[in-house]
């Protein structure tokens, strides 16, 4: 696909940012807000205002949210298919744009195996360290090679290290995208063992729980076997974000230029 093509698809999903919704506002930080210091003179509407950012969810028929970031990547993102696949259970990945473009054949096997492609930029900055322009370049880069590997453009954006500033969140809005944050890490890019991971998924994984796993390493996909049967066993309901919440933004909900 051409890329003004897909820039001319992208306007049509998402208006142009509002310049002033840029001028800085804090420090960096790597706790997201959820909302801001507004009083109510002052207040704009959500839209103008900041993406829809989320940590968790009803727990509502002991639901959660499996999430894995970082991939996809041979030999490991195809473990992690093949046993959702086993279990039928649904899933959303965070990807890379770079990996999405090195790999598009994974990029499109996972989503014909009916997971939920996303957003977790094109290099894996700490965003809240980068200007707006950056940032942008950064999504829209990683939409684009997603939408080139599989022909969906994501709905929820995940940033890396949870980096990211609330008066980023224009950013992310402008492009429909959510902004998803976890409840649950097992730290398994630290390569703790099979075992740690598991048991730390197991403990911490509560009704309404969003999972954060990495399809990039091998500890990883050893250990969802025992990770997706052992929540079976606890009667969770696993599913993607927008199995477990939706689209981000209500139908019509669209940001205005």
């Amino acid at each position: 696909m051409k890329r003004s093509d897909f820039l001319r698809l992208m306007s049509l999903a998402s208006a142009s940012l509002c310049s002033a919704s840029f001028r800085a506002m804090a420090e960096p930080l790597i706790e997201p807000v959820l909302t801001l210091p507004l009083s109510p003179e002052t207040a704009l509407p959500a839209y103008e205002v900041n993406a829809h950012f989320v940590h968790g969810g009803p727990g509502f028929g002991r639901r959660i949210a499996l999430t894995f970031d970082d991939g996809p990547r041979p030999g490991t993102t195809e473990i992690v298919l093949a046993e959702l696949a086993k279990r039928n259970l649904k899933a959303t990945f965070f990807i890379i744009g770079a990996n999405a473009k090195l790999y598009p054949d994974l990029v499109k096997a996972v989503h014909e195996g009916g997971h939920e492609v996303a957003n977790h930029s094109y290099t894996h900055p700490q965003l809240s360290k980068l200007s707006n322009e950056k940032v942008k370049q950064e999504l829209e880069r990683t939409q684009e090679a997603i939408y080139n590997s599989c022909g969906v453009l994501p709905v929820w954006f995940r940033p890396p290290y949870g980096a990211f500033r609330v008066n980023q969140g224009p950013i992310p809005r402008a492009m429909d995208l959510g902004v998803a944050y976890w409840s649950v890490d097992p730290l398994d890019w630290k390569k703790p063992g099979v075992a740690t991971i598991t048991s730390r998924v197991l403990s911490q994984t509560r009704p309404g729980s969003i999972v954060l796993m990495h399809d990039i390493h091998q500890q990883t996909a050893t250990a969802v076997p025992a990770i997706f049967d052992g929540l079976l066993e606890k009667n969770y309901v696993m599913t993607s974000m927008s199995g477990f919440l939706g689209h981000p933004y209500p139908a019509g909900d669209v940001v205005e230029s």
